[in-house]
């Protein structure tokens, strides 16, 4: 799961949807009134899909109740999506549709979901658009540290003591496994060929990556989100390492 998939209140589910489909690349608001032939009506995400040809839009209704959503409610939303002219329409609640609603949507352009489901529903394309270039951008600075060649770098090495030079050598021993698979797996946004596969679960990716740092359950996370944080968090982190050697980021631009 990209996050909790039980959200407490239906202002979290509303605010947890319309964020998973800003960071797919849909420009998403939450409780955005539209125009219609009658009038205006207020939704409770709509997204568009600038790069589409056609502009495709969705229209999000987020039901937190305790209980399936009935036929009437979906009814309801069909007048929504025609007035909006709405491509795709969402309704994610915490119990999904009644059974007669779930069959009055089959011939609709209306989904019915739970939050849980639309995350999984988007996941790969939140793990390639989202997850891997957060992650990637994150060690950046520790990657010039560990990465094999760089000549501005080693001249920075050149000029350090020799303690300082052997304690240099020992971090990028240590992080660079780690680093250099963090940063490369934002390869896929240039080179397609090169998408980070997503992995078969979260615990054997962090099994994963604990074993490259050599601290056996470093990464405590439940979620993916969770996780891309604690990622972010050790990348910076080993920056500051690297930096603290120099008394500086050496890799700071000055003006």
């Amino acid at each position: 799961m990209i996050e909790n998939p039980e959200p407490s209140d239906w202002r979290l589910l509303q605010n947890g949807v319309c964020r998973i489909f800003n960071e797919i690349g849909l420009a998403a608001k939450t409780e955005m009134r539209l125009t219609t032939p009658r009038g205006t009506v207020e939704v409770d995400v709509f997204a568009l899909d600038e790069k589409s040809v056609d502009k495709i839009k969705y229209v999000v209704e987020c039901k937190n109740w305790s209980s399936a959503i009935p036929q009437t409610v979906v009814h309801a939303f069909t007048t929504v999506m025609h007035e909006t002219g709405a491509n795709i329409g969402f309704i994610v609640s915490r119990h999904g549709l009644q059974e007669g609603a779930e069959r009055y949507t089959e011939s609709t352009n209306i989904i019915g979901l739970t939050y849980r489901e639309i995350q999984i529903r988007y996941l790969k394309v939140w793990w390639d658009r989202y997850f891997c270039t957060q992650a990637a951008a994150a060690a950046d600075s520790a990657f010039q540290y560990v990465e094999p060649i760089n000549s501005f770098r080693e001249r920075m090495v050149s000029e350090l003591p020799e303690p300082k030079k052997r304690k240099f050598r020992q971090l990028q021993e240590k992080y660079g496994a780690f680093v250099m698979l963090v940063q490369i797996m934002d390869m896929g946004r240039i080179i397609p060929q090169y998408l980070s596969e997503h992995p078969p679960s979260i615990d054997i990716y962090k099994e994963m990556l604990s074993e490259l740092l050599g601290r056996k359950d470093y990464f405590k996370a439940i979620y993916y989100r969770d996780l891309l944080d604690e990622i972010c968090l050790i990348s910076r982190s080993i920056e500051e390492e690297f930096n603290s050697i120099f008394g500086k980021d050496i890799f700071l631009r000055e003006t």
